[in-house]
């Protein structure tokens, strides 16, 4: 006598998407909503109002536009290089010994080269910086078509110093440039919770576009997101390059000058607890996407992981539409008021799993709740950057 058991694949259930969607479309519904009341209180002419978009100027609009269409280019490029990285280096007979010393040649090259990459951006014009990053990102993807090891070394390194440009330079830019142009300050929240909201967006499409470029074409199907991706890179130097404006800092540096206003910017608590939250989310955040996978498959437990990644996206696009409203709805509330609460709150959802064993439904329920707090600190975080890099500017105009 034969016993066969049935295997069931564990996947989201389907209202949890409809409740991902809903909740997104409603909170952007509801944003436009109160955007259009407060202009048609402060101007009663539906054509003006409509146009003013909440008393912002056309100038700022078209600001805001060129920025965002670059920055989420650029996520998509970023996107496309990591989804398959792994499985091409198995697609071209790699040992896992090699493997190893790739991974570790790129997180050295972004250690060694990220930690004075910001600064010397503000010298050398963070325009050229975000260009040098599409730059480094085409040559990082050409150099991965070749199955060389050599080229995948170089490739490697180049993507990785890629990712420490772009996790600075694209921001740093946007800000100096508000900046420049004489916009008010509380105007960038509206920007930084679109770039996590977008990015969220970004990171989701471009996984669906390499799944499709994958399955299209089986002989050369791993390479094909690189060479999207060096496509979208492209575009995205030709959108800076005509587009932005430069903008670097123009004081002369001393060195008595830097070292003292080192010393004086270290001393200020502010500015170490904004730096250590800032650490302690990136480390999170690489700890959660290596261990999310063989933390809910564990145990032989046989789940359909590309059903889960969109639910973990479309959480983080729902955390930055939260923040949307704390920073920019009809009741303003402080980054500080609530940040202690996300912070406390993710770090539930990341010691549940460390500590005792859970179900499949309750992980994802955890980890989606934890990109909802991602994706309300990440933004909250680059609005205190922002307060914090004025109050810089305003020191070393003191010097």
């Amino acid at each position: 006598m034969v016993m066969i058991i049935d295997s069931e694949i564990w996947q989201p259930p389907q209202w949890f998407y409809a409740f991902l969607v809903c909740s997104c479309g409603a909170a952007i519904c509801g944003r436009f909503h109160f955007i259009y009341k407060r202009s048609r209180m402060t101007s009663p002419n539906l054509e003006s109002s409509v146009n003013s978009f909440m008393n912002l100027p056309s100038s700022f609009l078209t600001f805001q536009r060129s920025f965002l269409s670059a920055y989420f280019l650029a996520s998509v490029a970023e996107g496309l290089q990591a989804v398959y990285g792994e499985f091409l280096y198995r697609q071209y007979g790699f040992a896992r010994e090699d493997m190893a010393l790739l991974f570790a040649s790129g997180y050295l090259a972004s250690l060694f080269f990220g930690t004075f990459l910001g600064c010397l951006s503000d010298f050398i014009g963070r325009k050229k910086a975000c260009i040098m990053f599409c730059v480094l990102h085409i040559i990082g993807s050409l150099a991965m078509q070749f199955n060389k090891y050599y080229s995948i070394w170089m490739g490697t390194v180049s993507l990785a110093i890629a990712s420490s440009l772009f996790s600075c330079t694209f921001e740093t830019w946007m800000a100096a440039e508000h900046e420049k142009l004489g916009f008010r300050q509380e105007w960038l929240s509206d920007t930084f919770w679109t770039m996590s909201f977008g990015g969220a967006a970004s990171s989701l499409g471009s996984s669906a576009l390499a799944n499709t470029l994958v399955n299209w074409k089986t002989d050369h199907g791993m390479t094909l997101p690189l060479v999207a991706a060096t496509i979208v890179a492209v575009i995205c130097a030709i959108l800076i390059v005509k587009r932005w404006g430069e903008n670097m800092t123009t004081f002369k540096v001393k060195i008595p000058t830097t070292v003292l206003l080192s010393t004086h910017l270290m001393a200020d608590k502010r500015i170490l607890l904004l730096a250590w939250a800032q650490v302690c989310l990136d480390f999170a955040v690489s700890i959660f996407w290596f261990l999310w996978t063989p933390t809910i498959v564990a145990d032989g437990r046989e789940v359909n992981i590309s059903m889960i990644y969109p639910c973990l996206m479309g959480s983080t696009m729902l955390g930055s539409l939260a923040v949307s409203w704390l920073l920019c709805g009809p009741h303003f509330m402080r980054p500080e008021a609530y940040l202690t609460t996300a912070f406390v709150t993710a770090s539930f959802c990341l010691a549940v799993p460390a500590y005792d064993y859970q179900e499949v439904g309750v992980l994802v329920a955890l980890f989606c709740l934890f990109n909802a707090c991602v994706g309300i600190i990440s933004p909250s975080l680059a609005r205190l950057r922002s307060m914090v890099a004025t109050i810089i500017i305003w020191r070393t105009a003191q010097f």
